[in-house]
């Protein structure tokens, strides 16, 4: 679908669907449908099941556009969806955040069946959170129901049910893998990998090791180039019919828990040793005045822990994205959200010195972190001394790579006498000589205008609040 002008943009990550893609016209997100789509999408709409979907916010709504010569090539119809703020990946969430995209997927998948539709893919990428509310964005998904196995089966238990239980059982951060495999985890190695006693569970014997084993036997036939019989074929749709298949999974998906091990972060607003009550206080007035000054619609949180900061900013109206390496912080704040019904809460797991890059075909497929939008105020609290000493990032690369990500900076120094630095250099030689505040200053003065330096009552920590030079 080639570009028809200078304010027409085609997404670099829309081109493997031939029912249609997503492109930028002037500032507004659309997608076009193809006459590969356009059956299948007038159902959708015909049937009610657009409607229903919409009214149980469970399908990001959308305008259709009147025939216009501005539509792209091939484009028959051309639809404006709701755009999402921020857009985050399966590879960034939480246990519950997969879970949650898990479930509505499925729900998609029932409503779609009554109303003699079906998803054609079970994609983590077709779901997306507005705040701490999950929404599948894929209109084009849906195709007219013809019987038989629901195709998607094994793409839902590769990108959702295998990592939900490798976070179960053996690994809290295991969504990461869909970092390195974009097509989910592979079966059989969710299979080799899980514990015996997974074997002792319906769901996981049936849906992650039977299926792997399936999956390996027809590998083997088709090597040794053996086909199933047409028989043998019909056996199997007949006895994998997607309504009880459907349930069985939810069921599945709706059992699982989070793994509820201590973690280093989960508690770190409990502890008292870093911060006094008035330190705190003080934090906390400097933290909603930098907010305040700036009256940001999109606030990022770096190494925002469960959230405490992040609300000072979502109590003000700003939609924030909240990161932190920590999948059990990450979690915390994702229920407190949820609880809230906070629609302008995104909590996402993300380790900053080594932040999601472009990844996918051409590497654009799925966006890297500063390719999404900048925050009009970044939030760096109690950070610093993790990048510079933990990670070893130099403190100008630190401040360059801010600049990149947002306008205005809320930036805590923490000094070496600070007891959190002094349990960090406890295991290292202390090798950080420019790791003081003048050069912390200087290396912000090279890429923001220092505007204001709060000093914490009854601390030796600051925060700096500063605009990025133009």
């Amino acid at each position: 679908m080639p570009a028809l002008d200078s304010q027409t943009h085609v997404n670099p990550a829309s081109f493997r669907d031939p029912a249609g893609n997503i492109f930028e016209q002037s500032g507004i997100l659309k997608r076009t449908v193809t006459a590969h789509g356009i059956a299948d999408f007038r159902r959708l709409i015909d049937s009610g099941l657009y409607a229903r979907l919409c009214d149980d916010k469970l399908l990001v709504e959308h305008d259709e556009e009147p025939r216009s010569s501005a539509w792209p090539d091939l484009a028959v119809a051309v639809l404006r969806p709701r755009r999402i703020p921020v857009v985050s990946y399966p590879y960034e969430w939480c246990f519950g955040q997969l879970k949650d995209a898990a479930l509505v997927t499925l729900r998609i998948q029932e409503h779609a069946m009554a109303h003699g539709m079906s998803l054609k893919d079970a994609s983590a990428f077709n779901v997306q959170f507005l705040g701490s509310q999950p929404l599948f964005i894929d209109t084009l998904s849906f195709e007219v129901d013809n019987g038989g196995a629901w195709p998607a089966y094994s793409q839902f238990c590769r990108h959702f049910l295998a990592p939900l239980l490798l976070m179960r059982h053996l690994w809290p951060n295991a969504a990461s893998l869909l970092r390195v495999t974009l097509d989910g985890v592979p079966l059989e190695v969710a299979s080799r990998a899980l514990p015996r006693s997974t074997y002792l569970k319906f769901g996981c014997l049936v849906h992650i090791h039977l299926h792997a084993r399936s999956q390996q036997k027809h590998v083997r036939a088709a090597s040794a180039g053996k086909a199933p019989s047409p028989g043998k074929v019909a056996e199997s749709r007949a006895w994998n019919p997607k309504p009880p298949l459907v349930a069985s999974l939810r069921a599945m998906v709706e059992a699982l828990k989070p793994e509820n091990s201590p973690t280093t972060w989960g508690n770190y607003y409990q502890e008292t040793q870093h911060y006094s009550s008035e330190a705190e206080a003080a934090k906390r007035h400097a933290v909603a005045a930098a907010i305040d000054r700036i009256q940001p619609d999109l606030v990022y949180d770096l190494g925002g822990n469960t959230g405490a900061y992040a609300r000072l900013a979502t109590e003000r109206g700003s939609y924030c994205v909240c990161f932190d390496l920590d999948p059990a912080c990450v979690q915390q704040n994702y229920q407190h959200a949820r609880r809230d019904g906070d629609p302008r809460m995104l909590p996402l797991v993300m380790d900053l010195s080594n932040p999601s890059p472009g990844l996918g075909f051409a590497s654009e497929e799925r966006m890297a972190l500063t390719a999404r939008p900048a925050a009009d105020l970044l939030l760096a609290l109690a950070l610093i001394h993790h990048l510079r000493i933990s990670a070893n990032v130099p403190l100008r690369r630190i401040a360059e790579y801010l600049s990149r990500l947002g306008r205005a900076l809320a930036i805590e120094w923490v000094p070496k006498q600070d007891p959190k630095v002094v349990v960090l250099l406890q295991s290292r030689p202390d090798t950080f000589h420019d790791y003081d505040e003048r050069n912390f200053a200087l290396a912000l003065d090279e890429y923001f205008e220092i505007e204001n330096v709060t000093r914490l009552a009854d601390s030796q920590r600051a925060i700096y609040f500063c605009r990025r030079r133009a």
